[in-house]
């Protein structure tokens, strides 16, 4: 199994299990709040939906790919993979929480990579090496559901999200060898997984430091590829996962319920 689909996995186990540290600090105010509307799951819903629970992030980072294919270059020289280099990553998106450890999130990612061959022979040699032959990006549109750790606007939360993603692939061709064959931005289509923390830095303002790892097609592989013009290709993956590690400042647009309360005076005799 490869380690996306791991990582789908145990963050879909995250999700699931009830941590029980949570119900241990969740405020006051919060428990008076569900014991005003028990099991109200509509009620809630609603609540969060029309109201002041909304956020908007904006990230930046780092994008990192499995390889694309292997070759055999010629048979003295041996064999080459078609790899790409860590490159970078920036995206914004918008999102709700909908109940006090869950939400839901839309966001939009633009990557770009370098294409580079690198010799795999398995001996440390260097002879196949070619950087920079072509920049291969991607447009993401995605879609998750996110559950935190803790409550959403906590001091300090880890979160897990599970959902899924449309991607478009695009091929700047910078040598003979890569070519898009004529391919109109291959298309995929898969699941992703993400895990990460988010820390409040303001009454209005958080950051998170996630790991986003998506699954979906090779854009190498199929009729409607790019392709390679050289060389005998020995392995070409159907399947790709594709890796985010990113910084976000998020927006919220709300007061979280422990800032707005105010605790009742009581008398004293």
């Amino acid at each position: 199994m490869s380690k996306s689909h791991w990582l789908v996995v145990a963050v879909i186990c995250s999700l699931v299990a009830t941590p029980t540290i949570s119900n241990a600090q969740a405020s006051d105010t919060t428990r008076a709040d569900m014991k005003e509307h028990p099991d109200n799951f509509v009620h809630d819903v609603l609540r969060s939906i029309l109201g002041p629970h909304w956020n908007a992030f904006a990230y930046t980072g780092f994008t990192t790919t499995d390889r694309f294919l292997l070759q055999l270059a010629n048979p003295v020289e041996g064999q080459r993979a078609l790899e790409s280099s860590t490159g970078g990553n920036f995206g914004l998106g918008a999102g709700v929480d909908i109940l006090l450890r869950m939400g839901f999130r839309a966001s939009y990612t633009y990557t770009s990579n370098k294409l580079n061959f690198t010799t795999d022979n398995g001996n440390g040699s260097t002879s196949l090496d070619v950087d920079d032959v072509g920049t291969i990006k991607s447009h993401t549109m995605a879609v998750e559901v996110i559950r935190y750790m803790l409550p959403a606007r906590a001091a300090i939360t880890p979160y897990a999200t599970v959902g899924v993603k449309a991607m478009w692939w695009t091929l700047n061709e910078n040598s003979p060898v890569v070519t898009s064959g004529g391919a109109s931005n291959p298309f995929s289509f898969g699941p992703l997984a993400s895990f990460g923390v988010q820390f409040k830095a303001a009454e209005k303002w958080s950051g998170r430091l996630e790991a986003n790892i998506a699954s979906g097609s090779n854009p190498f592989t199929g009729n409607k590829s790019f392709r390679v013009l050289d060389g005998l290709t020995l392995d070409e993956p159907t399947g790709l996962s594709h890796t985010d590690y990113r910084f976000a400042a998020v927006y919220h647009f709300g007061k979280s319920k422990t800032a707005t309360a105010v605790s009742s005076p009581v008398a004293h005799k």
